[in-house]
């Protein structure tokens, strides 16, 4: 980590020097905003939704029935007997490590939908960030989260002129 930082610094150092000369300066870019904002991204984010909604909408009754057993052993279980408590606890888990086995597999496939999605907004994005850097005649443009960044005044920030972009040159 040190040595990530180390080397930015340096980086930055080297370069920055030679281009102060040449009027060129450095700005940032918030790429989570830009995938969020942008109507693609919104486009590719509404996709996602459409796709995993039905089976969400499974979990999240699953999930609120088990609360919902779990909620009921706590309230009676000073009535119950070991051997119901126990009967009950069992059926609480087993309901649990169900749920776990169905939701697993929806969980991996929304991530691998999220990263083929994730790829069809990082080229047009990329571009835009690149069109808006040459109109302002920028040397370099970071990410906002970058490793080692802490702090960049906002006057660098050209998320806004990215996402302008980005939405002007997709549908």
């Amino acid at each position: 980590m040190t040595r990530l930082f180390l080397f930015a610094a340096l980086s930055l150092s080297l370069v920055l020097p030679a281009h102060a000369g040449s009027g060129a300066s450095i700005a940032y870019v918030d790429m989570q905003k830009v995938l969020e904002d942008s109507k693609l991204g919104q486009r590719l984010q509404e996709q996602l939704r459409k796709e995993f909604e039905s089976q969400a909408k499974e979990l999240a009754i699953e999930e609120r029935e088990i609360n919902q057993l779990q909620q009921e052993l706590d309230r009676d279980k000073p009535l119950m007997s070991n051997d119901q408590l126990k009967k009950k606890e069992k059926e609480i888990q087993d309901r649990i490590a169900a749920y776990q086995k169905k939701a697993m597999p929806v969980q991996q496939e929304l991530m691998k939908a999220q990263q083929e999605k994730g790829r069809e907004i990082v080229a047009p994005a990329r571009k835009a960030v690149d069109a808006v850097a040459k109109k302002k005649k920028l040397g370099m443009v970071v990410e906002r989260g970058m490793s080692g960044l802490l702090f960049v005044d906002a006057d660098f920030d050209i998320t806004q002129a990215v996402i302008e972009q980005l939405d002007s040159t997709t549908k």
